[in-house]
């Protein structure tokens, strides 16, 4: 498998630290708000990750955390005048609703930043000792200078740019202290605030850093060295660029070998957020779309890349969705043959051969959007054989077809409780119905052929684009 490394800008084979095992710590949600599309689209690809390692025979042992005490949970449970730790909770429950609906793979562990404070006491006690950290007014920096390669982590560009670019104040942990050493530290230990929750230390009551907590984590449950950290693309800087200064001045090793980072949701062409008013809840989508439509159309784009969400483009995934369901629910119950054909032996070929192009896009940085549309060309040629052409299929077929539906389940996670699924789309689906929609789609290529011959393109295009919606191809003969 080759993998894009945020490190060095490229794909690189993925080589585990230990066969046929991968460790994973990838960012979770900062608990204040309800999750949204953008936490979905983080935990689709943390899952997709899983799943692939998964169905490689790899032994997968991931950990996501919840950031459970920081700036925001702070402010917003004196907004709401509430205890930090009700606030935390109620959207750690909501978040784990949501995993559950869009069929997420349970993690290893799900660990609270408030469980590791201990532990980070003592990262912090250390790296005052070896020179990277230091203590002012009760609170605790990380010398950014005392790690050298800092400016040229994750950077492709020099560092002159780097700094006329970069703004740390819209760092909470950068922005903090106005006694630092130098503008770039960023804080490790918080000095107590009246009305804010703390901790007992060496240097006082106060409470971690967002950045410390990360490490602190990752170090307690994974080791010193990790095969793959990951999150949103927005971590990067300088989230991501701080964990490894501060883990790797802690532990004098590599903090992980690969980082991979998702893209954003966009929403009719700008980014996700509260200030523009584009913000969608999770809870309020899967109203209106079955949970496994919103994943299939967060699979339909690479998970490097950003994805606009529109009601257009949530349509075009919910008609791409049901036509699966529909072509698995014909395959399921359409009349079989005990003795071969080549129609199905054709058809037995393409899935094999679809399952080879689908696992090595996968194979190819998790190219999903490669693996779909193969997917879909797939259940096109299907439905053309077994609708429009009429011809039989055999139990080699339908076994074939239904092993590799069990192979895409097991890599996408897009048809839980598939029995339940597809025996809702049309009730009980009869030799008799089978007869009726095949005379339907012949009366329907005939009406075709009459307005084309008399050059009433638009009305027999409005048909054949129907009647794709519903799975089924036509092609068109050219009118001399």
């Amino acid at each position: 498998m080759q993998i894009y490394n945020s490190l060095t800008f490229q794909k690189e084979v993925f080589e585990p630290i230990k066969k046929n095992e991968v460790k994973i710590y990838w960012c979770g949600p900062t608990v204040y708000e309800s999750p949204h599309l953008g936490h979905m689209k983080s935990a689709v690809t943390l899952d997709l990750i899983h799943r692939y390692f998964k169905f490689n025979g790899f032994k997968v042992k991931q950990i996501k955390n919840y950031t459970d005490i920081d700036d925001k949970i702070i402010a917003r449970s004196q907004e709401l005048n509430k205890d930090y730790r009700e606030i935390a909770e109620k959207y750690i429950q909501e978040y784990e609703k949501m995993m559950d609906a869009l069929n997420i793979f349970e993690d290893t562990k799900n660990p609270r930043a408030t469980e590791v404070i201990p532990f980070i006491i003592k990262f912090i006690e250390k790296l005052i000792e070896e020179g990277h950290a230091y203590e002012q007014g009760g609170s605790v920096y990380f010398a950014v200078n005392s790690f050298p390669k800092y400016n040229s982590i994750m950077q492709n560009i020099s560092e002159d740019a780097l700094d006329e670019e970069e703004d740390y104040s819209s760092d909470q942990d950068t922005a903090y202290g106005q006694d630092k050493r130098d503008p770039k530290d960023f804080a490790l230990w918080k000095k107590m605030k009246e009305g804010e929750p703390y901790w007992d230390s060496p240097w006082g009551k106060g409470r971690p850093g967002w950045h410390i907590e990360c490490s602190a984590m990752a170090l307690n449950f994974l080791g010193e060295t990790i095969d793959i950290h990951g999150g949103g693309q927005d971590l990067k800087f300088p989230h991501h660029r701080n964990e490894i200064a501060q883990s790797e001045s802690y532990t004098n090793k590599e903090f992980a070998h690969y980082f991979v980072h998702n893209g954003f949701i966009n929403v009719n062409d700008e980014k996700m957020s509260k200030s523009l008013g584009n913000y969608f809840l999770i809870s309020e989508i899967i109203k209106e779309y079955d949970p496994m439509i919103v994943r299939w159309f967060l699979l339909t784009s690479h998970y490097r890349s950003s994805i606009n969400y529109s009601l257009e483009n949530m349509e075009q995934a919910k008609k791409s969705y049901n036509r699966l369901i529909n072509t698995i629910k014909k395959v399921n119950e359409i009349e079989v043959l005990n003795e071969n054909t080549e129609a199905s032996k054709e058809l037995i070929n393409a899935i094999l051969s679809t399952r080879s192009i689908i696992l090595n896009a996968l194979d190819d940085d998790l190219d999903t959007p490669k693996a779909v549309a193969e997917l879909l060309s797939l259940f096109r040629e299907i439905n053309k054989v077994i609708l429009q052409k009429a011809k039989p299929i055999t139990h080699k077929f339908k076994e074939t077809f239904f092993e590799f539906i069990n192979e895409i389940d097991a890599l996408f996670g897009i048809f839980p409780d598939l029995d339940s699924k597809i025996s809702k789309i049309s009730g009980i689906y009869t030799e008799e119905a089978e007869k009726t929609i095949k005379e339907l789609v012949k009366i329907l290529q005939e009406t075709r052929e009459q307005l084309r011959n008399k050059k009433l393109f638009d009305l027999s295009d409005q048909i054949r684009n129907k009647l794709r919606e519903l799975g089924i191809d036509i092609e068109d003969k050219k009118i001399s």
